[in-house]
């Protein structure tokens, strides 16, 4: 967060300034996947598969029983019914996680618990509550079919088979699916160590008193949950003071950590904006104005090689610039092919106005009714009000040459959580 002094205000001329379309797009050529790595399954949650995955092993890998009851050769119990049942002989077990101990043979019957494995000579299961034990034989009352109640070799996924497709996001049915396929390390593209670190003299921790003049850092923890939400690792680097050699200091000594690196505060034109003063010469990083509100100011490059994003200090304006900029990025480096959020169209309930030379992004609340989508804002446009990013759900787009979209109208909107959270 910042005062008012440290950074330009979004003013509602558009002139000289570069589309968001345009900037996002040349940010996201710039950006890669990261290199892919092999992960032990807890770790690949996630992840998204760096090529395909295919499996070792038959799924199951071996014939097994669906019931509790006896294994049988399927035409040695042809005619059992319950007014004619048909004796077996009794000559072994098959429990699970074991080998059966006997084979079936003509005239011959395994008792067979669920999950075990089939023996050989047996085609079909009866289930233990069409049967009658009586010490070494069984009397059977069902006349099954061959495959009755076994669970064939390969009935899931035979070997070789596709488990996950490359660029598959990994979630819980896939980590299953591997894991019981006996795939432990998978390969896939790991999620970016992002550092986070915000500037500002004027700046203190949340645990700390300010003294007057000073504020709250809110931006870092607005970028750490907005980093983990993305399914990445923040690294929180702390409060830089307006010192360009703490700031260099900082960055660099975070290099062998990081992945990325994402600030707030010290992009705009102000004598203290010490992120632009610190590497304007220095690395591959450049400053520029979007036609946005809020959000104006934007700073992107690289140091030593890693993604740097400059956001603007004021805390509205970091929380859009990582929905538009960063957040995207940060998928791409996972490998991920969708990018954006998911959008709506809905109707406002009040007037939103905006720079007519600008696309506005305004808070909203929606809600889906009889009627469809509604959208309603949640409060100014002030790119210091963070309350009305807390109340909201969805960013309404409104685009620029547009200076009030009246209420009724419909409008775009980017969906950065569900009604529900």
């Amino acid at each position: 967060m910042s005062s008012a002094p440290r950074y330009v205000h979004d003013h509602d001329s558009g002139e000289g300034l570069r589309s968001v379309e345009e900037a996002r797009d040349d940010v996201l050529s710039r950006i890669t996947a990261l290199t892919p790595i092999e992960l032990p399954l807890t770790d690949a949650l996630g992840c998204v598969a760096a090529a395909d995955i295919s499996s070792p092993v038959a799924l199951p890998s071996f014939p097994s029983s669906a019931m509790d009851g006896f294994a049988v050769r399927a035409s040695d119990v042809a005619g059992a019914s319950p007014d004619r049942p048909v004796e077996l002989k009794i000559v072994g077990r098959a429990m699970i996680g074991h080998r059966p101990d006997a084979t079936v043979g003509s005239g011959e019957a395994v008792a067979i618990a669920t999950g075990a494995p089939v023996p050989a000579g047996a085609d079909a299961i009866v289930p233990i509550e069409n049967a009658e034990a009586l010490d070494e034989v069984v009397r059977l009352f069902e006349a099954p079919s061959e495959g009755r109640h076994v669970r064939p070799q390969g009935e899931d996924v035979a070997a070789g088979d596709l488990l996950v497709p490359q660029g598959k996001r990994l979630g819980a049915p896939e980590l299953g699916l591997l894991a019981n396929a006996g795939v432990p390390h998978p390969m896939v593209h790991p999620r970016p160590r992002v550092v986070v670190l915000s500037t500002g003299d004027e700046l203190v921790p949340p645990t700390s008193t300010p003294d007057f003049g000073q504020v709250h850092d809110s931006n870092a923890y607005t970028l750490f949950g907005a980093v983990r939400e993305v399914g990445a690792m923040p690294i929180m680097a702390g409060i830089v003071r307006d010192d360009v050699e703490q700031l260099r200091d900082t960055v660099f000594s975070y290099d062998l950590q990081a992945d990325a690196f994402v600030s707030s505060g010290g992009v705009s034109v102000g004598e203290r904006d010490v992120v632009k003063a610190a590497f304007f010469q220095r690395g591959d990083v450049r400053f520029y104005r979007v036609a946005m509100q809020p959000g104006m100011p934007q700073g992107f490059g690289f140091v030593e090689g890693k993604p740097f994003f400059g956001l603007p200090g004021n805390p509205v304006s970091v929380f859009v610039s990582f929905e538009i900029f960063v957040r995207p990025a940060i998928l791409k480096m996972m490998g991920r092919a969708q990018l954006s959020r998911p959008e709506v169209s809905a109707t406002l309930t009040a007037d939103v106005e905006g720079p007519a030379g600008k696309t506005q992004y305004a808070r909203v609340e929606v809600a889906r009714g009889a009627d469809g989508w509604s959208a309603t804002p949640t409060g100014g446009r002030g790119s210091n009000l963070i309350s009305t990013i807390a109340r909201a759900n969805g960013l309404a787009i409104v685009p620029t040459g547009t200076s009030v979209a009246r209420a009724g109208s419909q409008v775009r909107v980017m969906l950065f959580r569900s009604s529900e959270d």
